[in-house]
This record gives structure tokens, sequence and C-alpha cells, in this order.
């Protein structure tokens, strides 16, 4: 039997689940198959075969590169129980390694190395809130990616790097053409060192079954599987930045995931330097933290005020907007004075209750709303009005004046945080003429995922158990013309139904010829005629 039918075969007897793990690699192109043969037929094409022969083993490679079998290579379909299959051998003959790609990021590693991602990634949830950060692919578009580098004190590729980890991991997600902090990543910030770095890691552990021995990771899995492709590991490209790689070599905190990833954070809260919860204010608007912040002063900090240096001391400003913006959450200035008292432990010098005073006056006067498809900004101080029109650098919000407003085309979430970032004391309102939160409006209802591949798996397991169509007759009996294989068919004859075993000839006209096995003689049977087909 050929290797197209045991794969068919076996695909028949598997359930749901096993066959949604067969269609996932197949990826956009698994939508298109229309039958278990369609499955299969994929399975053995060149794409799909190499995928499966790279993941392969030493031990594996061997024994298919000299046409034999083993369990493994059973269950990767590469062999049937008495031999490779001879596409799969052929293949594999061919293969060669694939080179790690340089790297151009720092690839040591410390101990403050998780301090510092986690620092940072706390800094692109809190900026994805305050600002429009325009979904690009390479990921934060430079300008913004610059603005965060210097604030954290970080390489521009590290920050990137740090940002495609929150993507990865789910704490960040696109919407409207914007980044977005997701309820994961609010979830995330609320969480402490050790929980925050287990929902990172789990994220990216995705090695193979290796045996660690000394030396670099990288090296130890080209030895033990010598054709897979290190490029695609998530672990190799994020570990150093995780602390569980320093210059691919395996750190402690490597060794402890490896045995045991869930209670591993345990060595980041090791690691994470003492925190501290006072802060200075300062009588010119700044925030000093003399060490690193604890999550829940820090996201306190991150509500009130704008980052400024962050490492191991930190320093923030608070501003008109800053204050405005937590007063978009809902918490008063009195409330807001409050926090600032019990965090610094002193009185508050006069400038900043000045600042205050001065957002509750502020608060309400500017706002940008959605109305009769347009974004409508409103002020009870026409001035303001005259002074954003005019204002060369907000030219590209195509605003106009019109009655005792202004108007444009665009989002109006986009002439906010725009407005926002040019100074100016905006809020926006929705629809009910309620505030819109930045971070509220960022709890959106979760997307419901649907899984694709468990209703493709559903349903070609739900076609197999049906009546086959007549185009299912033609194609089987197509692919075994092709193949010369013999089948068996079940015909509706003048004299009742009969079931025959012919060798194909030839498909033209709506009709089937092939020779009767039997009776060692040429038939012609209609194809509307024929009621079932199987290889014999």
């Amino acid at each position: 039997m050929s290797e197209l039918l045991l794969i068919a075969s076996a695909l028949r007897e598997m359930g749901e689940g096993e066959l949604k793990a067969v269609l996932r690699p197949l990826g956009n192109s698994a939508a298109s198959l229309g039958d278990l043969f369609d499955v299969a037929r994929a399975m053995v094409g060149r794409r799909e075969l190499e995928r499966r022969i790279r993941l392969l083993d030493s031990e594996s490679l061997a024994a298919l590169k000299s046409g034999g079998t083993n369990s493994k290579l059973q269950e990767t379909y590469l062999a049937s129980n008495t031999a490779g299959f001879a596409s799969a051998v052929e293949l594999v003959k061919e293969l060669q390694p694939i080179k790690l790609k340089p790297v151009k990021h720092e690839l040591l590693s410390s101990e403050l190395a998780n301090y510092e991602t986690q620092l940072a990634i706390t800094e692109i949830l809190f900026a994805c809130e305050r600002h429009w950060l325009e979904a690009v692919k390479a990921g934060l578009r430079a300008a913004e990616a610059k603005d965060l580098a210097q604030v954290l004190k970080m390489d521009l590729a590290q920050l990137q790097l740090r940002f495609q980890l929150a993507r990865r991991a789910g704490l960040v997600d696109v919407i409207d053409n914007r980044y977005v902090c997701t309820i994961k990543g609010l979830q995330w910030l609320d969480a402490d060192p050790a929980q925050r770095w287990f929902s990172l890691a789990s994220e990216v552990w995705d090695l193979p079954e290796v045996v660690i021995t000394s030396g670099s990771l990288a090296g130890m899995i080209s030895q033990q599987y010598p054709l897979f492709d290190q490029n695609d590991l998530e672990l190799l490209r994020f570990g150093h930045i995780l602390g569980l790689l320093s210059d691919f070599e395996p750190t402690a905190l490597f060794k402890s995931a490896s045995a045991d990833l869930a209670n591993a954070g345990q060595l980041v809260w090791d690691q994470f330097p003492k925190p501290v919860s006072r802060i200075i204010i300062q009588g010119d608007l700044s925030i000093i933290s003399p060490g690193p912040l604890a999550p829940s002063v820090h996201k306190q900090i991150d509500l009130l005020a704008q980052s400024e240096d962050l490492g191991l001391a930190c320093r923030f400003r608070l501003s008109l907007n800053s204050i405005l913006h937590a007063m978009e959450m809902g918490i008063t200035a009195k409330e807001i004075e409050t926090v600032l008292l019990t965090l610094s432990g002193s009185e508050l010098p006069q400038p900043v209750t000045y600042l205050l005073a001065q957002a509750k006056k502020k608060f309400g006067e500017l706002t940008v709303r959605a109305g009769d498809g347009l974004s409508v900004v409103e002020s009870s101080d026409p001035i303001l009005l005259t002074q954003i029109l005019n204002e060369n650098g907000l030219a590209a919000l195509m605003l106009k004046g019109e009655d005792d407003h202004l108007v444009s085309r665009l989002n109006p979430s986009l002439i906010y945080f725009n407005l926002r970032d040019a100074g100016y004391p905006v809020i926006q309102l929705g629809e009910d003429g309620k505030v819109v939160a930045p971070r509220l409006a960022q709890v959106f209802i979760q997307e419901q995922t649907v899984d694709l591949f468990g209703l493709q798996a559903k349903s070609l397991l739900s076609a197999e158990a049906q009546a086959p169509s007549p185009d299912d007759h033609l194609r089987q009996l197509q692919f075994a013309l092709k193949n010369k294989l013999r089948v068996g068919v079940r015909v509706d004859m003048p004299e009742g139904i009969v079931e025959i075993e012919m060798t194909p000839l030839g498909i033209a006209g709506g009709r089937f010829r092939g020779r009767d096995v039997e009776k060692e003689a040429e038939r012609t049977l209609p194809l509307s005629r024929i009621q079932a087909v199987w290889l014999s």
C-alpha cells in the first residue's frame, strides 16, 4: 500500500483533537482541503515533509536515511511499521543544517535581566494608554521607540525585543491600527514579579526534548537535532532577557525552569532588587524614587505622572495632562492628593497643590467626541479652539472651524492623543457624554477566538462518515488510475447491486473503464451507477 494510503487510513482513525494537531502546521492552506485524502496529500508535500523531518532527533534521522523505521518516524507519518516512506527517505538525504542567524543585540544576561524586562514592559503598557502608538510591521515606530528607550536607558534593539515579547505573551494587541494594552496586560501589571515572569516564560518555552550538558544551548540542539531550524525557537530569541540564557548558555534559572517552570519564578524573586515604597516629591513637580519601586506603587505613580528616567532609581514628573489622565479614571483631585501624601509621607510642595487645583479647573474645558461621522472638538474657551486651529504641528489632524467648535474626519481617539501630546488638556467623551478613560476603554471585550482547525477537523471527519458524493467517487477513481491501484466498486446494475474488483484503465465521457480482476475482462461502467469506491 502506498504511503498516501497509509497516511489517509491513519487519519480516518483519528479523533478531532488528533486531526486538529495534524492540520495546524498546514496553516491557512488547511481550509482548502476537501477530504482526508487532501490532508494526506498535503502531508507528503515537500514543504510539510521537510518541516517534520527537521524536528527529528539524530537517531531518527539516521534510521530514516537508511530507509528504516522507529516509533518516532511512525508517529510523525514519515514511515510505516516496516520501512521509511520513499519520499521522506529521498528528502532527508538532500536536507542540510540551517545556520543560526547572527544576532545584532546584546546576548549577555545578568541578575537584573528580569527587572529590566519587566520595567520595560510596564512602561510599554502604560505608553499604550497615554499615546497613540501606531501599529507597524517592525513593532514600535522609530520615534516612539526612541522616546521609550531614552526613558529606560536601553538600546533600541533591546527595547523592540521586549515589545515583541509583550506582543508574544498577549499583553499588547492591535485595535484600530493602534497598539493597546489587553485585559491580560492589565492583569499582568497587578501580578508580582514571579507571576509576571512565569506568564512571559511559559509563552516562549518551546524547546524540543534536549539533554542539557555544558556549553551553548544552540550547540546542544545542533548535536541532538542536526536539521532543526533554531531560528524559529522563541526561547533562543527571548531567553537572555528572561534570565534563562546568557550568550546562549543555560543559567541557573534555566536549569530550575527545566525541572519545574511554574515554580522557577521564585528565583526571579530572589534576583529582584529590594523595592522601596516611599517617594520624594519635589517643588519642580518631579518625583524621585531612591530605589526600585514595588509594582503596586509603580502602577499608582504611572497613573499620576509621566516617566522620565527608569532604572534602579526612577524619576517621574507631574504635569497638567498627567493629573487629568488620572482624573479621567474617575480619581478626584482630593484622592490624588491623598495618594501623593501617603506615598511621600510628607507635606506636598506648593507647586503640586497648585497643579492639582489647576487640573480640577481645566478638567472638561476641552473635549473631543464623535458626532455625525465626524470628530467634534469643543471648548468653553473659544480662544483655545483658535489656538489649536492655527497650530502648524496639528495641521495633519485636518481640523476645520464650524460654528463654535472644530470638526475633523479623523478618528476621535487619534484627535485626542495628538492634542494630548501637543500639551492640550483634552478629554474624550463617548456617545453617552461620559468621559472615556484611556485605560478603561482598553478593557474591551475580547474577541471570541474561533478554533478554525478544530472546525476543519470536525468537518473532515463528518464528511468522511457520510456517504460519499459522485464527485468523491470520481476523485478516488482518478487517484487509483494515476497510481495504478486496484479498486473495489459497488454498482447499481439492472440485475441488482454488485461489487466488482477492477484495475482502472481510463475515465472519459462519464464512464469508468477497467479490467474486471475476477473475469479477466475489460468492462465499462457509467459513473452515475457507481454507489461506492474503495481501494483494494
